[in-house]
């Protein structure tokens, strides 16, 4: 059971690739390879949260030292 668990949603995608392709080799590698390359340029192009950030909490005393209020 735990196989199955990790081995599904490797294995949907596929099948569902297969069956858009109407079953045809060429097209389904073409699909998957779309696929594959859309995920890594999306990847490529979102901002790096971490290196974008330059202000250090301690430097907003606003934000430090004030309470929302709750009422």
């Amino acid at each position: 059971m735990t196989t199955a668990n990790w081995l599904l949603p490797v294995i949907a995608p596929a099948v569902v690739s297969w069956q858009e392709s109407g079953e045809n080799p060429l097209l389904f590698c073409y699909l998957i390879g779309w696929g594959t390359y859309t995920n890594l340029r999306s990847r490529a192009m979102a901002p790096n949260p971490t290196t974008a950030r330059h202000e250090v909490s301690c430097s907003n005393h606003s934000g430090t030292f004030s309470t929302l209020s709750t009422t």
